[in-house]
C-alpha cells in the first residue's frame, strides 16, 4: 500500500490551521460541487417539499441513497410522516424555481409541475427520479442525515444539465 504525506510546503495547503470553524468548513465546501434536489411527498393531500443539496447515494445492495438535513428545518417533520418520499434531481429548466422551492411552505409549488405516486411527489422534467422510504435517520450535528432506501428510479434519457450548488451559487456544470 502507498501512503503519501501532505507537503506542509504546499501553497495550496499553507493556511489551513488545526482546527477549522463552521465559517472555515461552509467556504471550503462551496467549492465543492453538489447536486441540486427536492424531497417531496402528499401530506394530508398537499405536495410538502423542500430544496436539499446534499443528495449522495450511499449503496447499490441494497439501493440506498441519502440526504442531509437542518434540524431546525419544519418541514423534515411533515415529510417524516408520509410513507414514501419523491426525490427529484432539479436541472437548469429548474433554476428559475430555487426561490419558490425554498421560500414559504404554503408556496413552494405554486406553478411548478409536479406529480404524485402513492405519497411521493416529483418535480416535472427532473434529471432523475428515486421513490423512496425512510431506512434510517443519523444526528450529524446541526443536522439529520436520512438514509433513504428506494423503491424505484428513473431518469430522463433526454434530461438538461443537472443543478449544483458549487461556489455558493446555483449553477449547470460544464464538462467539456
Amino acid at each position: 500500500m502507498t501512503t503519501t504525506s501532505i507537503r506542509h510546503d504546499d501553497p495550496a495547503i499553507a493556511d489551513l490551521s488545526p482546527e477549522v470553524s463552521g465559517k472555515d468548513l461552509r467556504n471550503i465546501l462551496a467549492g465543492v460541487p453538489t447536486p441540486i434536489a427536492t424531497v417531496a411527498a402528499l401530506v394530508d393531500d398537499v405536495p410538502v417539499g423542500m430544496v436539499v443539496g446534499t443528495f449522495v447515494g450511499v449503496s447499490l445492495e441494497p439501493p440506498i441513497v441519502s440526504v442531509s438535513l437542518q434540524k431546525s428545518s419544519s418541514t423534515w417533520p411533515l415529510l417524516r410522516r408520509a410513507d414514501s418520499l419523491g426525490v427529484s434531481v432539479l436541472t437548469a429548466d429548474h433554476s428559475g424555481h430555487i426561490g419558490r422551492l425554498s421560500g414559504p411552505s404554503a408556496e413552494r409549488f405554486d406553478g411548478i409541475g409536479w406529480t404524485g405516486d402513492d405519497s411521493a411527489v416529483f418535480l416535472d422534467g427532473a434529471a432523475a427520479s428515486f421513490r423512496t422510504r425512510i431506512h434510517s435517520e443519523v444526528d450529524a450535528g446541526d443536522h439529520v442525515i436520512a438514509l433513504l432506501t428506494v423503491d424505484y428510479a428513473y431518469s430522463r434519457p433526454s434530461a438538461a444539465d443537472a443543478l449544483v450548488f458549487h461556489n455558493s451559487k446555483v449553477t449547470t456544470p460544464h464538462i467539456g
